[in-house]
């Protein structure tokens, strides 16, 4: 987990995860949070937290942000039906 989160943390290669004592290779790291992801582990994860934050009176939802900078905002069917093959081999990458 520890890798895992060095990673996002500090926007590092999985392949460039520092040797430290007690942490597994970067390949073995990106192959747990990949299995996790597939699980939906890091959704239930944040759900988690969020119900312990509001039980605890912590959770301020005036302050919440949405980001869909990574999500393609669609503007029409038109629109999307229409994306090319190269688009979509781009996104897929």
């Amino acid at each position: 987990m520890e890798g895992i989160l060095y990673v996002l943390r500090y926007a590092v290669p999985w392949a460039e995860l520092p040797a430290v004592e007690g942490w597994p290779s970067g390949q073995t790291c990106w192959r747990r949070f990949t299995e996790w992801q597939r699980a939906g582990v890091w959704e239930r994860l944040l759900e988690r937290m969020q119900e312990l934050l509001e039980q605890e009176g912590l959770s301020d939802w005036t302050r919440a942000i949405v980001d869909a900078s990574l999500v393609d905002a669609k503007k029409g069917a038109a629109r999307s039906a229409a994306r090319s093959a190269a688009a979509l081999a781009a996104v897929s990458t």
